[in-house]
């Protein structure tokens, strides 16, 4: 604490009547950007001008700002304590204040955790479910309707074959209206092609988007996918 500084604190105490003058002082000295007690010998008398200008003379005036800074401040009664109850005040509410964003955050990532170990665990135990079927065909249909569930073809990757597989990205892309997923079948390999054609074609259906019949390199293809489109009707897809 700079001693000019804190004069000037009481002098503005006993001037504006109470902790308003103390605060307008204190508002200058943050105004620096430098802690008080850290001031250089510029930065100290800048602040003193600023505080005898902005908190004494404008406030008062030139003349009863000479009486005002030449008044005899070494003992001020009340200010110290009020000083100190203020200071006290500020220093709970600070607390107060860190206590209140410290609970938040802790609260915050307890619910992320418990919402992290809820996510983690029921989707192991639904994978292990599926694990334990014993026969194939009732693990691929438990693969396949978490799938469908999910929207993630990783549970696809799971199934026995991959005919199977690729016809469970075909159901998670239409269902889910997802061309990304559709392309990800391999439609140049006669197997699976119908899969593809397939999951592009109820995609642009439940999408009513035109221009993703031009992801068919057959013209044929197109016109099928236009076609249904313009007849509000498809013959490979359920209306939406």
């Amino acid at each position: 604490m700079q001693p000019k500084v804190e004069d000037l604190r009481k002098k503005a105490f006993v001037l504006y009547q109470g902790m308003d003058g103390v605060e307008r002082v204190n508002h200058e000295v943050k105004k620096m950007g430098t802690e008080e007690d850290k001031f250089n010998e510029y930065e100290l008398k800048m602040c003193l001008n600023s505080i005898i200008k902005n908190v004494f003379i404008d406030y008062v005036g030139l003349e009863r700002a000479k009486e005002a800074l030449a008044a005899d401040v070494i003992h001020v009664p009340g200010y110290h304590r009020t000083v100190e109850e203020e200071r006290e005040k500020t220093t709970i509410l600070e607390r107060i204040q860190f206590m209140k964003l410290f609970v938040r955050l802790v609260v915050l990532a307890f619910i992320l955790l418990i919402a992290g170990a809820v996510y983690y665990v029921t989707s192991i135990d639904k994978v292990e479910a599926c694990e334990m079927k014993k026969d194939i065909g009732g693990k691929d249909m438990c693969f396949l309707a978490l799938a469908l569930k999910e929207g993630n073809i990783t549970f696809c990757d799971r199934l026995s074959s991959q005919p199977k597989a690729y016809n469970c990205y075909s159901s998670v892309g239409t269902k889910f209206s997802d061309i990304g997923v559709c392309k990800l079948i391999p439609g140049e390999i006669a197997d699976f092609m119908a899969m593809h054609d397939k999951c592009i074609m109820c995609v642009a259906f439940n999408l009513k988007n035109r221009s993703m019949c031009t992801s068919f390199m057959s013209p044929m293809k197109q016109m099928e996918c236009e076609s249904q489109l313009e007849r509000d009707y498809s013959l490979v897809c359920e209306s939406r």
